[in-house]
């Protein structure tokens, strides 16, 4: 299972819990598979509005993407989502917190790389925005 008591949304409790239902091949008993739904749950609810606060601040493809994963984070959270199948909404929560990660990481990117000029969608590596602004 990821950390124990780890905050909902660390970096590393996301990924061990994300590996553990995606990739480990072990089986997991009743027990196991409540504390992940647990453990999965807390993590969604907490990166979500996190990414939700990025959105603006991205562009393209990127932002599309957010949007997709936002709309099954509403779809699987729902309160009258069936709840029966936990194997499935525990696949679910397990590739929603995992994209999450990892478009928090492209939020926080963007912000920390934010270009002082113009708002051109450029990338954040510092070499490319040199070379951008020496007219390259």
């Amino acid at each position: 299972m990821g950390v124990e008591k780890a905050e909902p949304g660390d970096e590393q409790a996301v990924a061990a819990a994300c590996h553990r239902v995606l990739w480990d091949m072990r089986p997991f008993d009743a027990d196991e598979t409540r504390a992940l739904l647990e453990e999965l749950d807390g993590h969604v609810r907490a990166l979500s509005p996190q990414v939700t606060a990025f959105v603006p601040g991205l562009a393209g493809e990127t932002r599309e993407t957010a949007f997709v994963v936002l709309r099954n984070v509403d779809r699987v959270l729902y309160p009258d989502a069936p709840s029966t199948d936990w194997q499935l909404r525990l696949h679910d929560l397990a590739v929603l917190a995992r994209a999450l990660r990892e478009l928090r990481a492209l939020g926080r990117q963007r912000v920390g790389g934010e270009r002082r000029g113009g708002g051109v969608d450029e990338a954040a590596d510092p070499s490319g925005w040199l070379a951008a602004r020496a007219g390259a």
